[in-house]
């Protein structure tokens, strides 16, 4: 009885391990409507902020060209079966995964310009949200 009760709380304990997985990435969003909340959360100074707002000019020059091309399989891709409905569902997830992986490497270029006090901040914050730090990409 009492090697259940064990078995039970050590499977109560893991279940949402195994459930939910790996956490999701502590992104922040460069290049979207709240950069100027990252400039301010982060107190980045001067030199931060001109090569944050580089980052963001050009996550979002990369972001349009995606979207065009999103605009343009909802425009033109045949829906007139489920096949082509599946064959444009693909598509568009293949699209997707893109702006999120460059979106996430925006990110992680903005995490890389952060000093060490910036930077645990930011952990502290992944940590209170339950999401995975990034790291500071290698130079």
């Amino acid at each position: 009885m009492r090697y259940q009760l064990l078995g039970l709380l050590c499977v109560g304990l893991l279940l949402p391990k195994m459930v939910f997985g790996q956490l999701q990435d502590c992104t922040l969003g460069i290049g979207n409507k709240d950069t100027e909340v990252i400039f301010k959360v982060f107190k980045l100074d001067e030199e931060q902020k001109v090569l944050a707002e580089a980052l963001a000019a050009e996550y979002q020059k990369d972001s349009r060209f995606i979207q065009e091309q999103v605009d343009e399989l909802f425009e033109s891709h045949p829906q007139g079966t489920p096949e082509d409905l599946q064959k444009m569902a693909r598509k568009f997830d293949s699209l997707k995964v893109q702006l999120i992986d460059m979106s996430r490497s925006y990110d992680q270029k903005l995490v890389s310009l952060f000093d060490q006090k910036q930077y645990e901040v930011y952990l502290q914050l992944c940590n209170e949200v339950r999401r995975k730090p990034l790291a500071p990409e290698q130079k």
